[in-house]
């Protein structure tokens, strides 16, 4: 669709997470930044943690008289395809995010515009980079933390079996670990992102294994579970045991500018506003396609004491509203050859 002038339109989110959950509120904060610079119609639709209360969303907004110009997935607990697929029949062009399909569901799916004709494309941080980052961070803190030599004894707190934010991230970090000599994977437990089953597991995990002195959480609830699950166990976090997770929460960012994290990687909060800065470009003719179908961009990064200090002054409270979201998009900036969605580009 070419335009010669930015025009309104509409996307529907299908949030898999709960309305008050930490995560999935920065996102939808900074996505409604997002579409309120572009001018985009957003509405957010939350399934609460329940893949099947994902797909009944979709498939009630597909059976609306005035649907929404595009829809906007997330392939959590491996419900996209089903989602897609519905979109498809539908005929609403639809754009998966956060988290891409699998290389067995894209055997059955096929690739964006191909047998589903109105899946536009993904957009997907690089959750095994973040996974490798973060117990890299976790290692070298390490090192420098604790005496020469010290066998490192390793927690690693997953989210679930099966969305790939969870299986790339214990990738990537696994990948790092097999790294460290001194290092070894004492236990790998799922705590489904929650912050009190992550606590409960931790409890009984450092009463078994007293040596753990590392735990890699793959969020940032999680970890705050298992600061409490090592408090309860008389150790100290930060100190005795160190901790990395993954998150911009408030919380998280103020414990990484402390050091009671060691390791702390952020960013992807992000993706859900980028998302809609390309359906942006898409709609106004300046197809994301000539960057790619399925985009990987660097969105994940490792932060900083100082990193993180900048980023509670900046975005207090979610406050996203100063970040110039058309500075992004090449159809509002035709001299644009790249996008460029860093962490580090947010912070400067």
């Amino acid at each position: 669709m070419l335009h010669n002038q930015a025009v309104a339109f509409s996307v529907t989110f299908i949030s898999p997470g709960h309305q008050n959950e930490a995560f999935w509120l920065s996102a939808v904060r900074a996505m409604q930044a997002a579409a309120d610079q572009l001018d985009i119609q957003l509405e957010v639709l939350s399934a609460e943690r329940d893949p099947v209360q994902m797909v009944k969303l979709v498939q009630t907004v597909t059976q609306r008289r005035h649907k929404p110009d595009y829809l906007l997935l997330v392939n959590e607990k491996l419900a996209g395809p089903a989602m897609l697929s519905l979109a498809d029949q539908a005929g609403i062009p639809c754009f998966l995010s956060f988290n891409p399909l699998t290389p067995t569901q894209l055997q059955t799916s096929g690739l964006p515009r191909q047998r589903l004709k109105y899946w536009l494309g993904s957009l997907t941080p690089d959750h095994a980079m973040a996974g490798s980052q973060t117990m890299k961070a976790l290692l070298d803190e390490a090192s420098h933390r604790f005496p020469p030599g010290t066998p490192l004894h390793v927690l690693m707190v997953a989210g679930d079996r099966s969305t790939p934010a969870s299986t790339q991230r214990v990738e990537g970090a696994r990948q790092m670990l097999a790294t460290a000599p001194n290092a070894t994977l004492t236990q790998l437990v799922y705590g489904e992102w929650e912050r009190k089953r992550a606590m409960q597991q931790g409890i009984w995990l450092l009463q078994r294994y007293p040596q753990i002195n590392l735990v890699w959480a793959a969020n940032d609830e999680m970890a705050f579970g298992m600061e409490e699950a090592i408090r309860q166990s008389g150790k100290l976090a930060g100190q005795t045991v160190l901790l990395s997770a993954i998150n911009n929460s408030q919380r998280a960012m103020q414990e990484r500018r402390d050091d009671k994290l060691a390791a702390l990687a952020a960013g992807h909060f992000m993706t859900g506003a980028w998302s809609l800065v390309l359906l942006y470009d898409y709609h106004h003719g300046h197809d994301f396609a000539s960057e790619g179908l399925q985009l990987h961009p660097t969105i994940f990064s490792t932060v900083s004491r100082q990193q993180a200090q900048r980023f509670l002054q900046l975005f207090a409270d979610n406050d996203y509203k100063g970040i110039r979201f058309r500075q992004f998009s090449k159809f509002a900036n035709p001299a644009l050859q790249r996008y460029a969605f860093g962490f580090s580009t947010l912070l400067n």
